[in-house]
């Protein structure tokens, strides 16, 4: 006599990520099984027929698995933030750029937020005002369904700013001028074309007095 199918003792499909269709790729993957090797040792794992990595359990009392892989898709009952954030993983990994939620209103919440803070879009939620804010995004009143483009200080001014920073945390003059040199030095190294820096506003004689002593 034959066992039953342990697939008979999952809980039935409710939240779901997949790849979007508008968003293929040649490097995106549906094959099951295809994970980060550290969820691997996080999960209890039962694999199917071929072998290949299906249910993950957070331990050996777990009724249900925390979600499932069925290779076009990711399936979950709970909506934790721990389970959708390895399950977005398991999307970075197979080259979902784009991927379509279903599910529970909470789970499509969490899951949006966390693929926007990874910079994944998200297909499947109308996200509200205090998601874009819990996803570091800036909301626009003019276009509630776009958030507004954050407006970024220019490299100059935050390096001035941060030279207003050590000059009120360090009292010696000399040290002042060494960490501010630092900085500027490591920023003219990554910010191509950065104008001004700390030497170049140096007096001549200043500069004269220096190599004397």
């Amino acid at each position: 006599m034959k066992a039953p199918r342990s697939m008979s003792t999952d809980p039935a499909p409710q939240n779901t990520v997949s790849p979007s269709p508008q968003a293929r790729t040649a490097s995106r993957s549906t094959t099951k099984g295809e994970v980060p090797a550290s969820l691997l040792d996080r999960y209890l794992i039962e694999r199917d027929r071929q072998g290949r990595p299906e249910r993950f359990y957070r331990d050996h009392r777990a009724t249900d698995p925390m979600f499932r892989d069925e290779g076009k898709r990711l399936v979950t009952s709970q909506a934790y933030p721990d389970t959708v954030a390895d399950m977005l993983r398991i999307a970075q990994h197979r080259g979902w750029t784009q991927v379509r939620v279903s599910g529970d209103e909470a789970f499509r919440r969490e899951a949006w937020i966390q693929a926007k803070t990874i910079g994944m879009d998200v297909k499947g939620y109308q996200p509200r005002d205090r998601d874009r804010q819990s996803a570091g995004e800036r909301f626009s009143p003019d276009r509630p369904d776009q958030p507004a483009a954050p407006s970024k200080p220019s490299p100059e001014q935050r390096l001035k700013d941060a030279a207003v920073v050590v000059r009120r945390l360090v009292t010696d003059p000399a040290a002042q001028a060494r960490l501010i040199e630092r900085v500027y030095d490591r920023a003219m190294e990554v910010i191509p074309g950065l104008s001004h820096h700390p030497r170049e506003s140096r007096s001549q004689p200043e500069r004269g007095n220096r190599g004397r002593d």
